[in-house]
């Protein structure tokens, strides 16, 4: 849910950065691709309608996308665990380390990756920690978080105008 209408605001607000949306599932970016979007966000279908085709564009293709970014925003499912230690109460972070892993699997240069999802404090810690084990002397990750503070119904709003800025 975060990442598209984040992705799709900084399209809107850097006219002259790609962004891709990638995602393993095929329906969903044909629903990207389409009027009928995946999500209903308030003026998200405005946004994604005036940049679709000019600096924004939705893909299936995982590799190809990863290769050619420069920044990688890491927006995925943070369920909480089912099973094991922590089951009932803590995030399930398997989602989050699958990006990691695919990240480092298909990228041919150095990549910033900025984790946004709805995750615990040090999330960031455990994606570097799997992109380390997977650097090498031609290719660096550098990780970055940013906290999700997106509100369903306001999301769009939100992007545009946010009540806080973090840094640090």
């Amino acid at each position: 849910y975060v990442g598209g209408p984040t992705c799709a605001t900084i399209a809107l607000k850097c006219p002259h950065v790609k962004v891709t949306i990638v995602d393993l599932n095929e329906d969903r970016i044909n629903a990207w691709n389409s009027d009928d979007l995946p999500i209903y966000e308030p003026g998200l279908v405005e946004v994604v309608k005036a940049c679709r085709g000019k600096n924004l564009f939705f893909s299936t293709d995982v590799r190809a996308a990863i290769q050619d970014a420069d920044i990688i925003f890491a927006s995925v499912n943070t369920p909480t665990k089912t099973r094991g230690v922590g089951a009932g109460r803590a995030a399930d972070l398997r989602f989050i380390e699958s990006v990691g892993r695919t990240i480092a699997e298909h990228a041919d240069r150095s990549k910033i990756v900025i984790e946004k999802s709805t995750v615990p404090v040090k999330t960031a810690e455990a994606l570097g920690r799997v992109l380390e084990a997977n650097k090498d002397t031609q290719r660096q990750f550098w990780i970055l978080s940013n906290p999700e503070f997106l509100a369903e119904g306001t999301a769009m709003t939100d992007l545009d105008d946010p009540d806080r800025v973090l840094i640090g």
